[in-house]
């Protein structure tokens, strides 16, 4: 009342990256949920260097204490070529303003890979069943089939594994004849204090 001012204005600022890399090319990093009120420890370095065609610029590096959360991660491969990683990253929330302390914690991440003869040595996801964490166990499996019409009508009958995901990256690049796909969630809360 009395303001031309109707509302307040609240400014929040968030980092993400989102990257693809051929397998091989990665470090398996371990994931465990926070336990407590400190960063998860889920979190790559970054450097991005742009590469202009007139002038230069600076490179983008967020590396150390100012590396970016992992939010997600994928692996796919089809029977010939080379194994790709895709990654999704996320950096702390940047509110104006806001002079206390955010950390960034890390939930139960979960996820999903293929299982079978034709499958690829190491799609970078370590599955592990959720009530006792014992790694080469699952959640849960299932199947999933396509079959194409036409002559001839191929198509594929896959196993597909679900569980509680303890590690991920350093998928496979070149393994010609095999194929893979898997991926894994990995949620992140803000807590203020």
């Amino acid at each position: 009342m009395g303001s031309i001012d109707a509302f307040d204005i609240q400014t929040q600022e968030q980092e993400s990256i989102s990257i693809t890399n051929y397998g091989g090319a990665s470090v398996a990093i371990a994931l465990a949920p926070n336990t407590d009120c400190t960063d998860s420890t889920a979190r790559m370095d970054i450097t991005i260097t742009p590469a202009p065609c007139t002038g230069s610029t600076t490179p983008i590096s967020r590396t150390g204490s100012d590396a970016l959360f992992i939010t997600s991660y994928s692996y796919s491969k089809d029977y010939q070529g080379y194994g790709q990683e895709s990654w999704s990253l996320q950096g702390k929330p940047i509110i104006t303003g806001f002079t206390g302390s955010i950390a960034f914690i890390q939930g139960f991440a979960e996820g999903n890979r293929l299982d079978g003869a034709d499958i690829v040595s190491n799609d970078g996801i370590v599955l592990a069943d959720s009530a006792t964490g014992t790694v080469g166990l699952v959640d849960a499996t299932g199947r999933n089939i396509q079959v194409s019409a036409g002559s001839p009508g191929l198509g594929q009958d896959d196993t597909q594994e679900f569980g509680r995901v303890t590690s991920i990256g350093s998928g496979v690049g070149k393994e010609d004849g095999k194929r893979g796909n898997a991926s894994a969630s990995i949620p992140h809360q803000a807590i203020f204090f």
